[in-house]
C-alpha cells in the first residue's frame, strides 16, 4: 500500500516547480527591456513514477513534477544568420560614411571646388592670350595658379588626415577585439565552472552572446559550441570563437578558456610613414605573426582598412579595391604632374617680354605631386617672365595653346601626358568624380539593403528570444493557478491525515 504521506511529497514538488516557473516568469518581465537578454523557459518534466503491488499485479503511479532545467529560448542558426548579416551591414555602413566624407572633402560641385579652380586657371590663360601686355591679366593668372596649387595641397592634406583617422580607428578596433576576446574567455571560465557544478548560468551566456554580437560589427564571427567529452554525467560545453574568413580554419580568437590576441605591428608605406597592420600576436598556436584573413567585405575593420590602404601612397599590388584613398591621391598626383608637365612644356617653348625663351611655369620637382606642386618663384617676382607668344610675347599664341589644354591635346600634337588616360584634364577629373559618385551610390544601396536584412533577422530572433509581456502575463496566471491547485492538494491531504490520525480508532 502506498504511504499516506506520498501525496504530500507530490504536492511539495508541484509547489516548488510552479514557484520556480513563477520566479522565472518574473525574471523575464523584469528584463523585458534589458539589452541582450534572452527569454528563459522552465522545462517541467514528470518525475520517475513509483510502482506498487495491487491485486496480484503492479501499478505505476505518478509522483509529480520537477524542474528539469531553465533554458534560454535561443536558435543557433538564427544567431549565426543575424551575425553574418550584421557583419556585412557594418562593412557597407562604414564604407558609406567614409565615402560621404570623401565627397564632402572634394566639395563637388561647388563654387569653391577643385573643378572650379581648374576652370579659372585655364580661363586666366585664355584672357592673357587676348591681352599679353596687360600686367593685370598676368597677376590674375598667377593668382589663379596659386589657388589651384593650394587646392591641390589642401586635398592632399585632407586625404592624409582621413587616412590617419582611419588608421586610428583600425588601432581602436584591434584593441576592442582583444578586450572582447579576454571578456569572452573570462565568461567561458565562469560558465564552465557553473556547468561543472550542475548550475545553469543563462545570464552569463547572455552576456557572452552580447559580446559576440558586438564583435560581429567589427569582423566576421563564427561560434562553434560542442560537448566537453571529459564530463560524462553532466552537460559541459566547449565554446570557440573564430573571426575573419570562414575558409581559414585556424582563425581562432577564443578557444574555450584560452584567448588569443591581435597585434598591430607598424608597416612603412611608400613615404616612410607608419600604418598599423592586423596580425595575429605571438602565442597563437597556428598563425602567429600572420596577417588576419578578414574575408570579403565583412565588418567595419575591413572597411576601414580597404579605404585607408597600406600606406599614404599606393604600395605594390594595391589599387582602388584595397587602397581607396591611396588610389584617390594617385589620381590627384597624376593630374598635378600632367598639368605641370604640359604647361611647362608649352611655356618653355614660348617667348617672354624680354624676347627670351620661357622658363618652366611650375617648379619641376621630381616627382611633381599634388602635395608639392608650386609656381616658379621667378615668375611670381617678375610676371613679365611669363611666356605668352611663340614669335613675340605679344602674339599670345603660347597662352592660347595652354588654355586649349582644358578641352584636349591639340596643342601637344594629340599626345596626352603619360598618366592621363582621357580626352582632356577636365574629362580625367570628371571621370574620377563620377566614379566616386557611383561608389557612394553602391555603398548607400548596399547599406540600406543590408539594414533591411539585419532588421528582418533581428525581428526573427526577437520573436523567439525576446520577452513578450502579453505572453509572460498569461504565464503568470497559468503558473499561479497551478500553484494554487497544488496548495489545495496540501489542504486536502491535511484534512485526510486529520481524519486518519484524529478520527479513526476512537471508541465512543
Amino acid at each position: 500500500m502506498r504511504s499516506t504521506f506520498s501525496g504530500l511529497e507530490l504536492a511539495r514538488r508541484a509547489l516548488e516547480s510552479q514557484q520556480t516557473a513563477l520566479d522565472t516568469t518574473g525574471h523575464n518581465i523584469a528584463n523585458a527591456n534589458s539589452k541582450g537578454y534572452t527569454r528563459q523557459v522552465v522545462n517541467l518534466q514528470a518525475t520517475i513514477p513509483s510502482s506498487i503491488p495491487s491485486m496480484g499485479h503492479n501499478l505505476t503511479v505518478g509522483t509529480g513534477v520537477t524542474v528539469q532545467g531553465i533554458e534560454r529560448a535561443r536558435d543557433i542558426f538564427v544567431d549565426r544568420q543575424y551575425r553574418w548579416e550584421n557583419t556585412k551591414q557594418s562593412y557597407w555602413s562604414a564604407r558609406q560614411n567614409n565615402l560621404n566624407q570623401v565627397e564632402e572633402l572634394l566639395n563637388e560641385p561647388d563654387d569653391n571646388s577643385f573643378s572650379n579652380d581648374l576652370d579659372k586657371f585655364w580661363n586666366a590663360w585664355s584672357e592673357l592670350s587676348k591681352n599679353p601686355e596687360n600686367l593685370g591679366s598676368r597677376s590674375v593668372l598667377l593668382e589663379r595658379a596659386a589657388t589651384l596649387a593650394d587646392t591641390f595641397h589642401h586635398i592632399d592634406q585632407q586625404i592624409t588626415e582621413m587616412q590617419k583617422g582611419l588608421d586610428s580607428s583600425v588601432r581602436v578596433q584591434i584593441d576592442q577585439i582583444n578586450v572582447a576576446a579576454q571578456q569572452i574567455q573570462e565568461l567561458n571560465f565562469q560558465i564552465k565552472r557553473s556547468e561543472v557544478a550542475g548550475d545553469n548560468p543563462n545570464d552569463l551566456r547572455d552576456k557572452r552572446d552580447t559580446l559576440v554580437d558586438e564583435l560581429s560589427q567589427l569582423v566576421n564571427v563564427r561560434v562553434v559550441e560542442s560537448r566537453d567529452a571529459t564530463f560524462k554525467d553532466r552537460e559541459v560545453n566547449i565554446f570557440k570563437v573564430y573571426i575573419g574568413d570562414d575558409k581559414t580554419v585556424n582563425n581562432i580568437l577564443v578557444d574555450d578558456t584560452t584567448a588569443y590576441q591581435l597585434a598591430e605591428p607598424v608597416m612603412t608605406g611608400a613615404d616612410g610613414l607608419p600604418f598599423a597592420e592586423v596580425r595575429w600576436a605571438a602565442g597563437h598556436p597556428y598563425l602567429a605573426g600572420n596577417t588576419v584573413s578578414l574575408g570579403d567585405k565583412m565588418g567595419k575593420l575591413q572597411s576601414d582598412l580597404l579605404l585607408r590602404g597600406s600606406g599614404y601612397d599606393l604600395v605594390g599590388g594595391e589599387d582602388k579595391e584595397n587602397a581607396y584613398l591611396s588610389d584617390l591621391r594617385k589620381k590627384y598626383n597624376d593630374l598635378a604632374a600632367g598639368i605641370a608637365e604640359t604647361v611647362n612644356s608649352l611655356h618653355a617653348g614660348g617667348i617672354d617680354r624680354a624676347g627670351n625663351t620661357g622658363e618652366v611655369f611650375f617648379d619641376d620637382g621630381v616627382p611633381i605631386t599634388a602635395a608639392n606642386i608650386s609656381i616658379n618663384a621667378n615668375l611670381i617676382n617678375d610676371p613679365w617672365l611669363i611666356a605668352t607668344g611663340s614669335v613675340t610675347y605679344g602674339d599670345g599664341e603660347v597662352a592660347q595653346k595652354i588654355s586649349s589644354l582644358s578641352s584636349g591635346w591639340t596643342a601637344l600634337g594629340g599626345t596626352p601626358p603619360a598618366a592621363i588616360s582621357a580626352a582632356s584634364f577636365g574629362d580625367f577629373y570628371g571621370s574620377s568624380i563620377s566614379e566616386l559618385g557611383v561608389d557612394v551610390q553602391q555603398a548607400t544601396r548596399m547599406a540600406e539593403g543590408q539594414a533591411v536584412l539585419v532588421n528582418h533577422m533581428f525581428n526573427q530572433r526577437e520573436s523567439l528570444s525576446g520577452v513578450s509581456l502579453d505572453e509572460e502575463m498569461t504565464n503568470l496566471v497559468r503558473f499561479q493557478k497551478s500553484y494554487s491547485a497544488a496548495a489545495r492538494i496540501v489542504t486536502m491531504l491535511d484534512d485526510m491525515l486529520n481524519t486518519i490520525v484524529n478520527g479513526m480508532g476512537i471508541t465512543r
